[in-house]
C-alpha cells in the first residue's frame, strides 16, 4: 500500500544557501532542521531530498562533490538520531557550460522527474505527500505532482496561496500536528454513474444533467486560470500549441484547433499556430505500424515542438502510454504541458505543468466537461484581446 513522503528541498531548507554549495566546508544546517528530520522519522514517514544543482552545469563543482556533501550530511544526521531515505539531485542546467549537462530535464524542478523516481523507490502515494522548500520551483513540483506544498523562509518570502513557515522545524510541527492531507482521487474512486438500470430515457437524461454538473463542479478553477495564462502567453510569443488524444478526446484535440485557428482569430487579429497531432491519419497510422502506437504524438513533437511550445494533452483514464510519453517528452524538451483527465486522473494528470480534472468515472460526462473547457478556454482568450464593444457586439 502506497504512503505519504515527504519530498524535501536541500539549500534554504536543511541547510543555509549560501549559494552553490558544493563543498564540506560551506554546509551549515539550518537550526532544528535535523531535529524536524529525526521528528519525521520516529512518526515513520519517509524523507526524501530532492534538490536542484545546477553548479555541476555551470562548472562550479562536479558530481563527486555533491555526493560527497551529502555524504558529509548523511553523517551530520546521523549523529543525532535522524537519516534521511532517499537523496536525489539534478546536475542539469541548459545554460551550463559543462557539455554533459548542459540541458533541459524533467529532473529539474518544478519537472516532476525527481519526484517520481521517490515515488517509486520508497513507494509513496504523491497526492498524499507534501513537498517543503524555499523556492517557487518547489511549490511549483508539489502542483505538478498534486502533493501538498509548505514553503518555508523569512518573513516577505512567502509564495501566495501556499502555507509559509519559518523553518522546516516549523513545518514538520504542522505536519505532524495534524495537517490536512489533500485529497486524493486515486484512493477515493468517483462515484459510478450509472449505477443502475434505467427505463425510461427522460428519467436517464435527468440524472446524466444531473452527473455532469456535479462533475463540472469538481473542476479546480485556478487551474483553468493557469492554463488560460499558458495558452494566452503562447499566442503573444507566437510560439505553436499542440494537442492530441485519443478516440473521443482526439475529436475535442481536432476541435481546439479549429476554435483557436479560426474561433481566436475572429476580431482579435491573433493567427495562432495550433495543431492536433490526431488529425493526420497518413502520418498517425505510418508511426503506428512502424513505430507502436505508443509512438504516435511523441515522434510528432520531435519533429515539429521547440522549447516554449504548449502541449495539451486530452485523456479521459490519464494512462494512455501514447499521451503520458508525449507530456515526459515535452516537459523533458522545455515546453510548457496542459492535461486534461478524468476517473483518477493516472499519471497524465500528475506529469503536466497544468492539470484541469474532472472526478467522474463516466466517459460521456468526462468528454462533455472536457469540451466545455476546451471552450470556455478559446472564447476566454478571445474575448480578453478583444474591446469592450466588440465583446458586446460579437457572437460567441
Amino acid at each position: 500500500m502506497s504512503q505519504p513522503g515527504i519530498l524535501l528541498d536541500r539549500d534554504g531548507t536543511i541547510i543555509v544557501d549560501s549559494g552553490y554549495v558544493g563543498s564540506v566546508d560551506r554546509v551549515e544546517f539550518i537550526d532544528g532542521s535535523i531535529a524536524a528530520i529525526a521528528a519525521l522519522n520516529r512518526a515513520g514517514i519517509p524523507v526524501a531530498v530532492v534538490t536542484n544543482q545546477a553548479g555541476v552545469a555551470r562548472g562550479y563543482y562536479g558530481i563527486a562533490d555533491v555526493e560527497q556533501v551529502h555524504k558529509h550530511m548523511i553523517a551530520e544526521l546521523a549523529r543525532h538520531g535522524a537519516h534521511v531515505d532517499l537523496w536525489l539531485f539534478c546536475p542539469y542546467h541548459p545554460d551550463g557550460i559543462v557539455e554533459a549537462f548542459a540541458r533541459r530535464s524533467a529532473d529539474r524542478k518544478p519537472g516532476p522527474g525527481m519526484a517520481l523516481a521517490a515515488a517509486e523507490a520508497l513507494d509513496l502515494d504523491l497526492g498524499k505527500s507534501w513537498v517543503v522548500g524555499d523556492s517557487p520551483s518547489d511549490v511549483g513540483l508539489a502542483r505538478a505532482i498534486g502533493a501538498r506544498p509548505l514553503h518555508v523562509g523569512p518573513p516577505g518570502s512567502a509564495v501566495d496561496n501556499v502555507d509559509t513557515f519559518p523553518d522546516l522545524a516549523a513545518a514538520v510541527r504542522f505536519i505532524l500536528g495534524g495537517g490536512e492531507l489533500p485529497a486524493t482521487p486515486r484512493d477515493e474512486r468517483p462515484v459510478k454513474f450509472p449505477a443502475a438500470r434505467f427505463h425510461r430515457a427522460d428519467s436517464y437524461g435527468g440524472a446524466y444533467v444531473n452527473e455532469l454538473s456535479r462533475a463540472f463542479a469538481t473542476v479546480d478553477l485556478e487551474q483553468v486560470s493557469r492554463a488560460a495564462k499558458m495558452l494566452g502567453d503562447a499566442h503573444d510569443r507566437d510560439a505553436a500549441l499542440f494537442a492530441c488524444g485519443n478516440g473521443g478526446s482526439a475529436s475535442i484535440a481536432n476541435h481546439l484547433q479549429c476554435d483557436h485557428v479560426k474561433g481566436v482569430r475572429n476580431s482579435t487579429g491573433i493567427t495562432a499556430r495550433v495543431q492536433s497531432l490526431s488529425t493526420n491519419v497518413e502520418l498517425f497510422s505510418a508511426i503506428a505500424n512502424d513505430l507502436g502506437y505508443e509512438h504516435v504524438f511523441e515522434y510528432q513533437l520531435q519533429s515539429q515542438a521547440r522549447p516554449g511550445d504548449v502541449l495539451i494533452a486530452i485523456s479521459s483514464s490519464g494512462r494512455s502510454p501514447n499521451i503520458v510519453r508525449a507530456l515526459d517528452w515535452a516537459a523533458a524538451h522545455g515546453m510548457h504541458t496542459i492535461a486534461l483527465t478524468g476517473f483518477e486522473g493516472g499519471p497524465a494528470r500528475r506529469r503536466a505543468h497544468v492539470s484541469i480534472h474532472v472526478d467522474s468515472a463516466n466517459y460521456g460526462v468526462v468528454e462533455d466537461a472536457h469540451q466545455a473547457c476546451m471552450h470556455l478556454l478559446a472564447q476566454y482568450v478571445r474575448q480578453s484581446r478583444m474591446t469592450p464593444d466588440a465583446v458586446a457586439s460579437q457572437t460567441f
